[in-house]
């Protein structure tokens, strides 16, 4: 009877602690994030980019953050390519990457995100609509 107790005691406290783990959302695999660029720094290797803008699947509600662009941010071309044509997608420079205030971006960023005010967020793709 003893045994049968601890069992019991011990299956609900298993199911009590996994509850969470079930329950719980999995984050969004590439966040996407389109707004106007406010604010561009230049670091030795990197570009921080304070953008305002949104973040798809979250409330319609603007939105800053900061963009961290680096050696391995893909750059997305403005147009598509013609019919035959291949997509050119390069790697940014950041010491000769050219983006400035007023600039419309379009990110696809890391999951991994700060809690800071502005969040920061590695910046996995850019693609720069630039103002004329």
């Amino acid at each position: 009877m003893k045994h049968k107790r601890v069992l019991v005691l011990a299956l609900l406290f298993l199911l009590m602690c996994s509850f969470n783990v079930f329950a719980s959302k999995r984050p969004e695999p590439n966040l996407i994030f389109m707004g106007e660029v406010e604010e561009v720094q230049k670091a030795d290797n990197t570009l921080n980019i304070k953008v305002k803008g949104y973040i798809k699947g979250m409330t319609i509600q603007s939105q800053e953050l900061v963009a961290v662009v680096d050696n391995e941010t893909l750059i997305f071309p403005n147009e598509c390519p013609k019919e035959g044509e291949e997509i050119d997608i390069k790697k940014v420079d950041p010491k000769n990457f050219k983006v400035e205030k007023g600039d419309v971006i379009f990110l696809v960023l890391s999951e991994a995100m700060t809690k800071s005010n502005p969040p920061q967020a590695s910046a996995r793709a850019i693609q720069v609509t630039y103002k004329k």
